[in-house]
């Protein structure tokens, strides 16, 4: 009997574990050791699992943030920004949609066959500057937003929950101008969620800190890099196999270095820039520079991207208020910590603004000018319309691709997870 006991709940375990969060949420109330089983680390790993490893599902899911005016019948652009960054909670809404994106060869030629699962609205409390807020991070479920005030955001699509990051340990002196940089990963071997800050004091001092996912606050780390800014920048920001990694510059060190380095300048520098990849790896907590390709065009924009199960730089110029192309660069480093780099693939010219994402080997996904997302056929060079839309710039529209979990973001909860991928 007690063998036939185990095998029951190791049963139930099973089914249980490849049930999507929602109803996981609703099985927690119905027993005692049901609730105790769902939120032990093992089952949340498990749970993990099964879900990124789901063969039976032939869409892909993607969690698309978005503002929206919720009166329709305001169309003026000017009207609808002044309401984003004044208006109250009423007029507008601060979304993460969650959509399901699959092929249909027989479906509409302008829009992709696409399903809105779910949309969840994000408290005004949790956020503020909510123009300029961005996906920062993304991994196993958790969500990481970040805007240009010191407000970052944790959160769970899957299960509905938020947390708000504790303010920086490391915030400068009123009249001291400051930026800040955000990430967000996974640490392997520690067993934890991390969102590092690199800080920069008057364009001139620059520090890291890390937070804990479960902890009250910050830690001061090593800044090992010299380079003279960090670039927040929509599209390029990305976290890949627990590495972070942001867009940065610094000055040539030497007159002779002025040949490779973008022709670009800011306007309190006057100096020609070389701009470099700024990585961080989680476990490790150090940071490395990586070159970015050689090039020589002006105003160049650059977004990374995961394609192939590898990360890619895309580079893109505008031409009035779309791209005229898009180059596609792969490193040929399998570490991607060293600037060797070669042009795989070309775009040009399509009505796209930004890169956001790929969702299929030959299927990307960019913000446009009017505020949606599209998606981009590499094979047939085609365009379609997802059935959203985004009220803000459209450089501030961010889309992953995104696997369902029931990883707590509560501070309160102190259970380190087993990270599966």
């Amino acid at each position: 009997m007690a063998q036939l006991s185990k095998m029951g709940e190791e049963m139930v375990t099973q089914f249980l574990s490849r049930l999507p969060p929602k109803a996981l949420m609703r099985f927690k109330c119905i027993r005692k050791s049901w609730y105790n089983l769902i939120n032990s680390p093992s089952f949340v790993a498990q749970n993990l699992s099964n879900s990124m490893n789901n063969k039976f599902i032939s869409s892909t899911r993607i969690i698309a943030k978005h503002i929206i005016v919720k009166d329709n019948s305001i169309t003026d652009k000017k009207d609808i920004v002044n309401i984003i960054m004044h208006g109250n909670d009423e007029e507008k809404q601060f979304l993460l949609s969650s959509l399901s994106l699959c092929d249909d060869p027989d479906g509409d030629d302008q829009e992709l066959s696409c399903v809105i699962e779910d949309e969840l609205i994000i408290p005004s409390r949790l956020y503020q500057y909510c123009l300029c807020s961005r996906i920062v991070g993304h991994c196993d479920g958790i969500i990481c937003l970040s805007g240009d005030g010191d407000t970052t955001v944790l959160c769970n699509p899957s299960i509905k929950e938020f947390d708000l990051v504790p303010k920086s340990c490391l915030l400068p002196d009123e009249d001291c101008s400051k930026t800040n940089s955000v990430g967000f990963g996974y640490d392997s071997k520690a067993k934890v969620y991390k969102v590092v800050n690199i800080l920069s004091y008057c364009y001139s001092h620059l520090k890291a800190e890390v937070y804990e996912l479960g902890t009250d606050c910050w830690r001061e780390i090593e800044f090992n890099v010299e380079i003279d800014e960090v670039l927040p920048e929509p599209g390029f920001d990305k976290y890949f196999k627990g590495v972070y990694y942001w867009n940065a510059f610094r000055k040539p060190l030497s007159e002779k270095e002025t040949h490779r380095v973008w022709k670009d300048t800011l306007p309190y520098s006057g100096l020609p820039l070389e701009f470099v990849i700024v990585a961080f790896d989680m476990s490790n907590e150090v940071f490395y520079l990586i070159s970015q390709p050689e090039e020589d065009t002006f105003a160049i924009d650059r977004s990374l991207i995961v394609w192939k199960e590898s990360l890619h730089l895309i580079t893109y110029t505008y031409e009035g208020d779309a791209p005229k192309w898009f180059d596609i660069w792969q490193n040929e480093d399998p570490d991607f910590l060293k600037g060797s780099w070669t042009k795989c693939f070309a775009i040009n010219p399509i009505e796209a603004v930004i890169p956001l994402a790929f969702w299929k080997s030959n299927e990307i996904l960019m913000g446009d000018a009017d505020g949606y997302i599209v998606s981009y056929n590499l094979d047939t060079r085609s365009l379609k319309c997802l059935p959203i839309h985004g009220a803000e710039k459209p450089r501030y529209i961010g889309a992953v691709e995104y696997v369902n979990s029931i990883i707590s973001v509560n501070r309160a909860n102190k259970i380190k997870y087993l990270n599966t991928s």
